[in-house]
């Protein structure tokens, strides 16, 4: 575990495949892409949206739950960080630790986002968006 001390956690749960970090193949993909996105940007604005944009370092916690899904495991997770710019956090370089984790599921793909806010700035009600 991090040295640093660790603050307040909030998590969301996206039950629709992650976004992901990757050229699309065709218009078909790309619009699929874009409605991932947009699925985790509207929970994650949804959950965050009585405190204020992360300000210092964070850790963020992937969960997958694949059913059939084929992204690696690198560009889900730089597709989400991009999706939650500007919702959870400035910038994505402010998540200097992240963890991953993937189980297989006979299910609906779905996944749980957990950013816990390190030293700095609390999670604090109120807005300071963009």
């Amino acid at each position: 575990m991090t040295s640093q001390n660790l603050l307040t956690s909030i998590s969301f749960v996206v039950n629709e495949k992650p976004p992901y970090k990757q050229t699309p193949a065709d218009a078909a993909e790309r619009k699929a892409q874009g409605q991932r996105r947009e699925a985790c940007q509207q929970e994650a604005k949804r959950v965050f949206a009585q405190y204020n944009v992360v300000s210092g370092t964070c850790i963020v916690s992937i969960h997958y739950w694949r059913g059939c899904g084929k992204a690696d495991s690198a560009n889900i997770i730089g597709g989400i960080l991009d999706a939650l710019e500007g919702i959870v956090f400035q910038n994505d370089n402010q998540a200097t630790e992240i963890l991953y984790v993937e189980q297989p599921t006979r299910g609906k793909d779905c996944y749980q986002v957990t950013v816990t806010e390190l030293q700095g700035e609390k999670f604090r009600h109120g807005t300071n968006r963009n």
